[in-house]
């Protein structure tokens, strides 16, 4: 592997870091942790609904872990948890009303976090980022599939 290949690995997970770190002080103020946020942008990306190991996985979280945030929301009236309609095993977390309108705000805070972080770079150079992303993710995938 070339020197270029193992410093865009560490690259990436630096800004990665250092993206997350200036969400969470833009949050703060307003009171949101890390795991509150990433959990909200994910429920709504996926329209809510989901089970509670499915987000536990994509969180990067322990079952107890979970249940202590998902109950730290569920206080707040961030979430519901609902009894899943195809197992009754489980249950499926939705966002409330109350979420849908704090997501607006976290929404235009991290556009401003956003804007700041893209502001020096052109259209095209981040169009050819995603590409690489993109082409990166496959890659993965197919790693994945084959184990």
């Amino acid at each position: 592997m070339t020197v270029a290949r193992e410093s865009f690995f560490a690259a990436l997970f630096n800004t990665r870091n250092r993206m997350r770190f200036a969400m969470d002080d833009a949050f703060r103020p307003l009171g949101i942790t890390d795991a509150t946020w990433r959990t909200l942008f994910y429920l709504e990306q996926t329209g809510s609904g989901v089970a509670q190991r499915d987000l536990a996985d994509v969180m990067g979280i322990e079952g107890p872990s979970l249940v202590r945030l998902l109950d730290n929301l569920e206080r707040k009236a961030l979430i519901v948890r609902r009894p899943s309609e195809t197992d009754r095993r489980s249950k499926t977390v939705h966002l409330t009303r109350d979420a849908e309108k704090l997501l607006g705000t976290l929404h235009e805070v991290a556009g401003a976090v956003r804007n700041r972080i893209l502001d020096e770079i052109d259209e095209s150079e981040i169009e050819l980022c995603l590409d690489v992303f993109a082409r990166m993710m496959a890659a993965a995938d197919r790693m994945s599939d084959n184990e």
